[in-house]
């Protein structure tokens, strides 16, 4: 699913959390708001009854650890929808240079990405 320019991508309630930093950070980074370090989100499993079952004898976790690399961490942290996606794409294109390029096709894939996730929804 292509992603519109206007639209704007907002972060549903799930935990995650900041870890290890991935470099040095520059004034440009922070000034978008960037934090530059992983993030990590968690997941609770959603099992059935059978897998619930299971889950208790095997003592499975109960929640899922999903640490992304340094663009998806950036790009997560920009979705508070404060900005549209075009917005975003230009942000990531100056943060990030040549890593992110072609930066419109990478973020609208990531997004949907995290849209099948149930992480995040666009709005308009």
């Amino acid at each position: 699913m292509a992603v519109s320019a206007h639209s704007i991508p907002v972060r549903l309630p799930c935990k995650w959390t900041l870890a290890d930093n991935f470099g040095d950070e520059t004034t440009l980074i922070q000034s978008h708001g960037i934090s530059n370090r992983q993030v990590v989100i968690v997941i609770e499993k959603d099992f059935t009854l059978v897998e619930g079952f299971l889950a208790k004898i095997l003592r499975a976790p109960k929640y899922l650890s999903r640490p992304l690399d340094k663009l998806n961490s950036a790009l997560w942290e920009l979705m508070d929808g404060s900005r549209s996606f075009g917005e975003i794409v230009e942000i990531m294109e100056e943060c990030y240079n040549e890593e992110i390029v072609p930066a419109r096709e990478r973020c609208s894939s990531s997004i949907n990405r995290f849209i099948e996730l149930n992480l995040i929804i666009l709005s308009t």
